[in-house]
């Protein structure tokens, strides 16, 4: 029951574990001075000692794991005496447990609408009548909404519910806050929703959480680590959205790694330019120098590609991707067609972050020159890359995407001699991130099956497991 079926970084279980005696530490902040509807307890419901003693004993049959017993005596509680003692939520976290139950066994539509809404109700319910926990379930809630009820609130409302948490709980943010928020933000930014000023400042914010929560041993937050930055750098695409130092920190080590090579090079200075980079730092300097020394281009191109070389050089990446695009039309030599169809494709990967059009570019390239395997390493790294656009990062909707990307680098290793060894490199880094052989089972599904993969990839590909 996912934005993708996949694990994500998630809240805690719903069913509370708190047992008679006992008291949560977050809910010790005592009763409400006045008690609204829907927030009896034990001492002020006119049945409250009944409503005691049939909570302890659906608590026992929890134990057993007795769950119709338990559920029949949880109705009756939750009827008298929703908030118990008034100090512990337990009887509404075990009541979302109980419906999401039921949920998962129930096909009839009008059912599963009443149990959906129920569940927003407990949460409703849980903020009403223990205020101090108020932006904790909301977050919950916007947690199940994004995920699982998609249909019962607009991207806005959990939008909110989900800055709320973020704004409340500052660094102490809840991991599973996390990347639904991204996701939402980035959507909003790119459909021009939300001011670009205050996206600047969330991204901001959730980077500074990813970087604040770096311990390799927390499950959730290395979930967020291998998604939200990810997906907020399709916000790259956006001059000036990150700073010089987002783009030094992130790209700078590509140049430091592979100091005379043409395409890293441009790539680097492009991502500097773009991010305002002052044309006198020291590595500013270096880039333009190491490009003057190793990307020079060829004594027989046309004004048209100079030009088009020089936009790339100076940030100005719409503008060589439509020079590049007027030299292939102009352009006889199919070989060159390729070449600049395969430049215009690495624009759109790496700088404009459209992956569509990489796609088609990397296709025409391959139209001009069939046996050319570097436009089908590209390809195969735009499948690769998209596990956070068409998943959470990690899981089966994230890990599909390895299918067709090593579909793309089979077919580079075996048409090209040149990139075969790249080639393979890429398929045995990726062959670990497919799905398990469990993942398949859970599914219904079995290796050497064919299977569409969605998003915007729209491809059929074979099952494989990881070995």
């Amino acid at each position: 029951m996912l934005f993708s079926c996949s694990p994500q970084s998630s809240p805690p279980a719903s069913q509370g574990e708190v047992l008679p005696g006992e008291a949560k530490d977050e809910g010790e902040e005592g009763q409400l001075a006045e008690i609204p509807e829907g927030c009896e307890t034990f001492e002020s419901a006119r049945l409250g000692e009944t409503a005691l003693e049939n909570f302890v004993i659906y608590r026992g049959f929890l134990r057993e794991r007795e769950f119709e017993d338990a559920f029949a005596y949880w109705q009756q509680v939750y009827e008298i005496a929703p908030a118990a003692d008034g100090r512990r939520w337990t009887v509404f976290s075990d009541g979302i447990w109980f419906y999401e139950n039921l949920l998962r066994e129930e096909e009839d539509l009008g059912k599963r609408d009443e149990y959906i809404r129920m569940i927003l109700k407990l949460y409703d319910q849980i903020g009403l009548c223990y205020p101090e926990q108020l932006e904790y379930t909301s977050a919950r809630k916007a947690f199940d909404l994004y995920y699982y009820y998609r249909d019962y609130a607009e991207d806005k409302e959990i939008f909110d519910l989900f800055s709320r948490a973020l704004n409340y709980f500052g660094e102490e943010t809840p991991a599973f806050v996390v990347n639904p928020f991204t996701a939402l933000l980035v959507q909003k930014t790119l459909d021009e929703l939300i001011e670009i000023d205050r996206s600047r400042v969330y991204a901001q914010t959730i980077l500074q959480l990813v970087a604040l929560h770096d311990d390799p041993g927390d499950e959730g937050w290395n979930i967020v680590r291998n998604y939200a930055p990810l997906r907020l750098a399709d916000l790259e695409r956006i001059e000036g959205f990150f700073d010089c130092e987002y783009y030094r920190k992130n790209y700078l080590p590509l140049f430091e790694e592979s100091p005379e090579d043409c395409q890293t090079i441009q790539l680097v200075l492009g991502k500097l330019i773009w991010g305002g980079c002052s044309e006198d730092m020291d590595i500013m300097v270096d880039l333009r120098a190491a490009s003057a020394e190793h990307c020079v281009a060829p004594v027989t191109a046309s004004t048209l590609v100079r030009d088009a070389y020089s936009a790339l050089r100076d940030g100005n990446f719409r503008e060589a991707a439509d020079f590049f695009k007027k030299a292939i039309e102009e352009q006889d030599d199919r070989m060159l067609k390729a070449d600049y169809a395969l430049v215009v494709g690495k624009i759109y990967y790496s700088h404009l972050r459209n992956f569509p059009q990489a796609r088609t570019y990397a296709q025409k390239a391959i139209e001009f020159r069939p046996g050319w395997g570097e436009p089908h390493i590209l390809i195969g790294k735009l499948y690769a890359s998209s596990g956070p656009l068409c998943g959470p990062g990690t899981g089966w909707d994230s890990q599909v995407v390895t299918w067709v990307a090593i579909d793309e680098w089979e077919r580079a290793r075996s048409k090209d001699p040149q990139v075969r060894n790249e080639a393979t490199n890429l398929i045995n880094t990726y062959r670990q991130y497919m799905p398990s052989v469990e993942d398949i089972f859970q599914r219904g599904l079995q290796e050497g099956q064919r299977y569409f993969v969605p998003c915007w990839i729209q491809r059929e590909t074979t099952i494989r497991a990881k070995r």
